[in-house]
């Protein structure tokens, strides 16, 4: 019985570190993140599809969120589904939808 606890943690360790390595516990495929101003100021982690990073940060320095705001593209089925931080406002989530998903 024993053995088969240790092959247990085992398993979950390494389906755990595969998580992380995939994006995060929250699998999110990519982070954007608010620092400070400017785009110098937006950090981008992973890939936004049909975007470069700086372009991402320009589009995001634009619209003015507060530090510590993020927007994280979780995979869904074959879509990937914008979830944001409450920083960011509400008012401004169909326009980042739009611009995240209609160029591609």
């Amino acid at each position: 019985m024993g053995g088969a606890v240790v092959v247990a943690v085992v398993a979950g360790l390494a389906g755990l570190a595969l998580v992380v390595a995939r994006g995060g516990l929250d699998g999110a495929r990519f982070t954007v993140e608010v620092r400070g101003e400017g785009p110098g100021g937006v950090m981008v982690k992973g890939t936004v599809p049909g975007f470069s990073a700086a372009e991402i940060a320009e589009f995001v320095a634009e619209l003015e969120l507060p530090a510590g705001a993020r927007i994280r593209g979780i995979p869904e089925g074959d879509r990937v589904v914008l979830r944001f931080s409450e920083q960011v406002p509400e008012h401004l989530h169909q326009r980042i939808r739009n611009v995240f998903y209609l160029h591609r």
